[in-house]
């Protein structure tokens, strides 16, 4: 194995990467400090056939029970933003907070809409999160990614951007950092608009850990008041609970577990479907290790 320069942490446990706190651990996490390092370690852990996966803060997935038998790559310390008037670049383990904090103070609008969305700036990109009627995409210039074995700049044209889908999720492009340009604005505006959405978000299940929206809203209709209508509110499996203040919620009570989670969306979309001929689309992303 090569002597890397940036950390790598052995039988690592992963509650903190993941917002259910679903307990998990991998043999390796690897930290790269660069697009470099990240290339570098991808390409070595493909020539020796050795598993990974990238992964952000885990703010939209459902992590297995089981032990990660290869590494997890976390890009959280590829977190730099460099501001060129109204040009933004940003790496993609910047904090989406942290990062619409920044444009904010720079007197740049366009991203307070989206305050108060949990994970990095790569998982919002990678889902297309969003949030009032807008998304991380509306001003997006290009996206460099490593595609390939290659570092490659995309411009937005060439990204397939769907209601929280891109074509990220179907491919195995790594996103290591995005260039926006955004209009200027004034920071007091924008500072109304995130009091706003503070207000409003003190009416989610935030005493909880929990991974955000389970399920897309479909058309004409909000998913939370549908889960609500079948009688769902409060239905538990194991420690996973539909939310008491949004139904759209599932919230770890205890020490709730990937099968748990599971089993409960299961349920929802039957009771849903049963009720309404509604097959319900899940925003969550189910990831299993082999």
């Amino acid at each position: 194995m090569p002597n890397w320069n940036f950390t790598i942490l052995e039988d690592f446990p992963l509650d903190n990467y993941n917002t259910y706190g679903i307990k998990t651990k991998t043999k390796y996490l690897a930290k790269p400090e660069s697009v470099e390092d990240v290339k570098n370690l991808i390409s070595y852990l493909k020539e020796n056939k050795i598993k990974y996966y990238i992964l952000g803060k885990g703010s939209n997935v459902i992590l297995p029970d089981s032990t990660f038998n290869g590494y997890i790559i976390s890009l959280e310390c590829l977190n730099k933003i460099d501001f060129n008037d109204n040009l933004v670049i940003a790496e993609s383990g910047v904090l989406l907070g942290a990062l619409v904090k920044e444009v904010i103070n720079h007197n740049l609008s366009g991203l307070e809409y989206l305050f108060g969305i949990p994970g990095t700036l790569g998982g919002a990109l990678y889902g297309n999160a969003g949030a009032y009627n807008h998304t991380i995409y509306d001003y997006v210039e290009e996206v460099l990614v490593l595609k390939n074995d290659k570092i490659v700049s995309l411009k937005k044209e060439d990204i397939n951007i769907l209601y929280r889908h891109t074509s990220f999720k179907e491919n195995d492009d790594v996103i290591l950092k995005c260039t926006f340009k955004f209009p200027k604005g004034k920071k007091e505006e924008m500072q109304v608009v995130v009091a706003d959405i503070t207000e409003k978000r003190k009416k989610l299940p935030l005493f909880y850990k929990n991974a955000g929206s389970v399920f897309k809203n479909p058309e004409g209709d909000y998913a939370g008041r549908l889960i609500e209508s079948v009688g769902l509110k409060g239905y538990t499996v194991g420690d996973a609970k539909v939310s008491e203040e949004h139904a759209n919620f599932i919230v770890n009570v205890g020490n709730m577990t990937s099968k748990d989670v599971k089993k409960l969306i299961e349920i929802i979309k039957d009771k849903v479907y049963n009720e309404y001929k509604i097959e319900l689309k899940l925003e969550q992303i189910i990831i299993e290790w082999d």
